[in-house]
């Protein structure tokens, strides 16, 4: 595997007629990657006036961003920004931005961070006039990224209940799990699609560098660039409380699967955006005030979702779809659950096993075996992904999991049930529970820890025009 010394963000383009930017990159002059991505919509059309000044701008920020997926192939000290200039504010956030986005790479691949994505400018402040190609929105308009899990869910049908003008957005590819969760929701949708470079897999195969990269933070970019096109106001994320908890340490970074997922990522970007892009955007998270199992109660509200959400990294493949012929369906059930299901999850991650875990107290029998096929708690081989999830051994799980107190008190309740209502043996995983976690505890215990992961606080971040949204 060839070693370089530089990273280079080489150029952006746009195209009016079809709306499609393309990014090109390079390692040190020599391998050379161009990635594109289409804004167009079958819905929507552009605001009538693009400002190529502002567009170009949007796009350079943007391309910075996009550009972390190539620099992981082998991680060089310098990024040269070769036809663009960074102010020392937006260098330290991209240098944090790569680091501690590539924070569980990083851990992964065994490499240190130190002294790695180094921003250098390849041309000065005064070579340009519109460094501050600033945008306005005179809009009201609502942006609603959707991933298909509960969550974006859940925001959706509070900005819904306000009457508010609502649009939801996906990227990278129309996945049958956008399309089918956005007919639920019942709203346009924008879909901005990602064609990477070919030769990004090629290299992956000969053996350079691949891992997590803070795609969430990635997207971001992407929706700012959208909400100019389209004349948004507010995008809204559906990012939690549980998102800002790390894995692990890796030389003084705290290594955090969600990282960009985080308020740390937030604010910053919200500081970003405002100085670098637009006064007028707002980029937030609605659910931001509360942990995961507070949201899985407020999703069990919404029934018309538990046969088409997901919150399983199964419906995002890259390369291929995954053939329906492939799926291991779950042992327990008595019945399989049909292809379109059978794509949605896989049952066996440390995601699908935390979802079931924070929404199994608030749903029924009938509609657990609509959701899921089966019960998990029944399935011996989880044992030890429950273990790391309530943290008695190993690390948190690199996965888009809440905190290890959840999983306590949703097991907690999930106990309660099948030892009060229910009359039936325990599970598997609930008699672990019970053997290993229920001692060390009191009752008054988990009622503090309830009233700590129940309760919606109330966040700056959200406009203050829009905090009438939650469910105080």
């Amino acid at each position: 595997m060839k070693t370089f010394q530089n990273f280079f963000i080489e150029s952006c383009n746009f195209d009016v007629q079809t709306l499609t930017a393309s990014f090109s990159y390079s390692f040190d002059h020599e391998v050379k990657f161009t990635e594109t991505i289409n804004f167009s919509s079958p819905w929507f059309t552009s605001i009538v006036n693009i400002d190529p000044s502002v567009m170009q701008h949007l796009l350079f920020h943007l391309s910075l961003a996009i550009g972390i997926s190539y620099y992981k192939l082998c991680p060089t000290p310098n990024i040269t920004v070769q036809n663009w200039y960074l102010s020392n504010d937006q260098q330290t956030f991209r240098n944090t931005f790569y680091l501690h986005g590539l924070g569980e790479y990083f851990f992964r691949n065994k490499i240190s961070p130190k002294g790695l994505a180094q921003f250098v400018n390849g041309k000065t402040e005064k070579d340009f006039n519109f460094l501050h190609a600033h945008f306005a929105s005179e809009s009201k308009k609502i942006m609603v990224a959707i991933g298909g899990g509960k969550d974006s869910c859940v925001s959706a049908e509070l900005v819904k209940k306000a009457w508010l003008p609502l649009s939801t957005s996906t990227f990278w590819k129309d996945y049958f799990l956008h399309q089918i969760v956005n007919e639920k929701i019942g709203a346009q949708r924008l879909v901005m699609k990602r064609t990477m470079d070919p030769q990004l897999f090629a290299m992956n195969e000969e053996g350079y560098y691949n891992g997590h990269v803070p795609i969430s933070g990635m997207i971001a970019f992407v929706l700012v660039t959208a909400a100019y096109l389209y004349d948004y106001k507010y995008i809204i994320m559906s990012n939690e409380k549980s998102a800002n908890e790390w894995n692990t340490i890796l030389d003084g970074i705290d290594v955090n699967h969600q990282r960009s997922k985080s308020l740390a990522f937030e604010e910053a970007f919200a500081q970003y955006i405002k100085n670098a892009l637009s006064p007028d955007v707002k980029y937030f998270s609605l659910l931001r005030g509360m942990y995961e199992i507070k949201i899985a109660q407020l999703f069990a509200w919404y029934p018309q979702y538990f046969d088409v959400f997901s919150s399983c990294n199964t419906n995002f493949r890259i390369l291929e779809e995954l053939p329906a012929s492939s799926i291991q369906h779950p042992a327990s059930s008595s019945n399989l659950p049909p292809a379109p299901a059978a794509r949605r999850r896989c049952w066996s991650c440390p995601k699908c096993a935390f979802v079931y875990v924070i929404l199994r107290p608030f749903v029924d029998k009938i509609q657990t075996q609509t959701i899921w096929w089966k019960e998990f708690f029944e399935d011996e081989t989880l044992l030890q992904t429950f273990k790391q999830l309530l943290g008695i051994e190993g690390m948190k799980p690199f996965e888009c999991v809440g905190t290890n107190e959840e999983v306590v008190l949703g097991m907690k309740k999930s106990y309660e049930l099948w030892t009060e209502k229910y009359h039936e043996p325990l599970p598997v995983i609930l008699q672990m529970f019970a053997d290993l976690v229920l001692p060390t505890m009191n009752e008054t215990d988990f009622i503090a820890l309830e009233q700590k992961l129940m309760h919606i606080d109330q966040e700056d971040m959200i406009p203050a025009e829009l905090r009438f949204l939650l469910p105080l």
